[in-house]
């Protein structure tokens, strides 16, 4: 009888260390993407799960998993709640799913033989499908923690930052495999090598890659609340306060202000406004602004040049889910946006344009996170501009994770890109992942300021730029061999 009390209290020791290790794990990987000093963390921070997921059994594993999920992605997104209660609750829901379909593959492969490349291939297939399917969502990348770290992720240029995540898990199950099942070092000592190749290869890229040229820049940062646009007064206001930070911008330089800068909606009417304010400021400029054709709203960026000339129009045309649009809009028709517009249409084509003699292409908000997309727009340019404003989520450290996913988008694709945002944090990421950014004394984001500076030209077509995610197919193939195998030799 005494037997009963010890397997129960056991079992319940069980669960209060398997939960404790489950969240602590999430926590380490998501100060890891807030603190880029703690940046460490994430090499090591998923042995404990990799513990909790070999020593439970699948129903109270598949509960470990979404602890995991929650406290991993709940710090990393906790600023989407500034905005709505509802929605961050919403996107963890989601994201756990992924934490959930981590554990299920994890289960059977981490007992397997090469686990230690099964393992992190999972998570970077995972990846993949997160950022492409349904509405896409690639923000919590794993790589993307290591943005300061320029001695290994220059081989992003490579496969992409998903290699730079699955080597990040491969270091987790080297050392898992290492510490709780006392295995050789072998499997240190071929990790070891791997990341010494990275180390050259980065040197050498840091040394090789020099500019070409430069495209001089002004970027006008101007910090307006979303209350302020929605005022008359704080309409004029910020018509006075835009002309005002222009005229003090250099004439010779492409001046870009940052989405939606411009506070009135252009329809019919409201293009002559527009119209007026660029010919009285005569500059090459970018504005951001919503506007409107026949019934349809577009999020969109007008190029103007110093003679008021109109040389074209950028749509946005990846939207924000819920923010932007409603997925799903003929069954979730009692869910509205929390724009204040209503639902923007996307627009239908990538588009070029030409600045003196380089050209270049227009990104908008978020849509820097989907790395396919950003490679087909980097083909055949000099530099991207990145328009956002980042102000709803209350600065850092959204702000920070914004700029991580920027620079691994100017090394996958050896571009420069130069960003313009509402509030912060504006500047220019060159095409070696090194950046240069606007700041006030020790501020980043939140002040009104203007940014002269240079954008660094370099052409280069990448092994990324050219084969994209080819990496998550090695990923997958690797994986249906290990499964294949193990099939078969069951079967004997």
């Amino acid at each position: 009888m005494t037997l009963v009390p010890a397997v129960v209290g056991k079992n319940i020791k069980n669960v209060v260390v398997n939960s404790i290790f489950s969240v602590i794990s999430g926590l380490l990987l998501a100060l890891s993407f807030n603190f880029s000093n703690l940046s460490l963390f994430s090499w090591f921070a998923l042995v404990l799960f990799l513990y909790v997921i070999e020593k439970s059994n699948f129903k109270k594993g598949l509960l470990f998993s979404l602890l995991f999920g929650f406290s991993y992605f709940l710090f990393i997104f906790f600023w989407v709640g500034n905005v709505s209660i509802i929605g961050l609750f919403a996107l963890l829901f989601y994201l756990c799913i992924y934490s959930v379909l981590f554990f299920i593959f994890s289960f059977y492969f981490l007992k397997r033989p090469l686990f230690i490349l099964t393992i992190p291939s999972i998570w970077v297939i995972l990846e993949f499908l997160r950022e492409n399917i349904w509405c896409g969502f690639g923000w919590p990348n794993l790589g993307y923690t290591q943005y300061k770290n320029l001695y290994i992720n220059q081989v992003a240029d490579i496969f992409g930052v998903k290699f730079i995540s699955f080597l990040i898990v491969m270091n987790n199950a080297v050392i898992y495999d290492f510490i709780f099942r006392k295995r050789s070092l072998k499997k240190l000592f071929i990790f070891f090598l791997i990341i010494i190749f990275c180390i050259i290869y980065s040197l050498y890229k840091l040394n090789y890659l020099k500019e070409d040229s430069y495209v001089k820049v002004s970027i006008v940062q101007p910090n307006f609340s979303k209350s302020l646009k929605e005022e008359k007064l704080g309409k004029n206001f910020i018509l006075y306060t835009l002309k005002d930070m222009i005229f003090k911008t250099d004439s010779d330089s492409l001046v870009i202000l940052p989405e939606v800068s411009w506070p009135n909606i252009i329809d019919e009417q409201e293009i002559f406004n527009l119209n007026s304010f660029v010919n009285d400021i005569k500059r090459d400029i970018l504005i951001g602004a919503i506007r409107k054709e026949k019934d349809n709203f577009y999020n969109s960026c007008f190029y103007f040049n110093k003679n008021g000339g109109l040389l074209g129009i950028y749509d946005k045309i990846k939207l924000v889910p819920f923010g932007e649009y409603v997925p799903l809009r003929n069954f979730l028709t009692f869910i509205e946006v929390l724009n204040s517009i209503g639902d923007i249409e996307r627009g239908k084509l990538n588009k070029k344009f030409i600045y003196k003699d380089k050209i270049f292409s227009i990104i908008i908000c978020f849509e820097d996170i989907f790395s396919n997309f950003v490679s087909k727009l980097s083909k055949d340019i000099d530099f991207l501009v990145n328009i956002t404003d980042d102000s709803w989520f209350g600065g850092n450290p959204e702000a920070r994770q914004h700029l991580a996913i920027l620079v691994f988008r100017a090394i996958e694709n050896r571009i420069s890109i130069v960003r313009c945002a509402n509030s912060g944090i504006s500047g220019v990421v060159m095409f070696t992942g090194r950046y240069n950014i606007l700041k006030n004394k020790d501020k980043e984001v939140y002040f009104r300021d203007i940014f002269k500076t240079y954008i660094p030209i370099k052409r280069e077509k990448t092994f990324y730029s050219r084969f994209k995610d080819i990496f998550c197919l090695f990923s997958f193939i690797l994986i249906s061999i290990n499964m294949i195998t193990q099939i078969k030799y069951r079967l004997n």
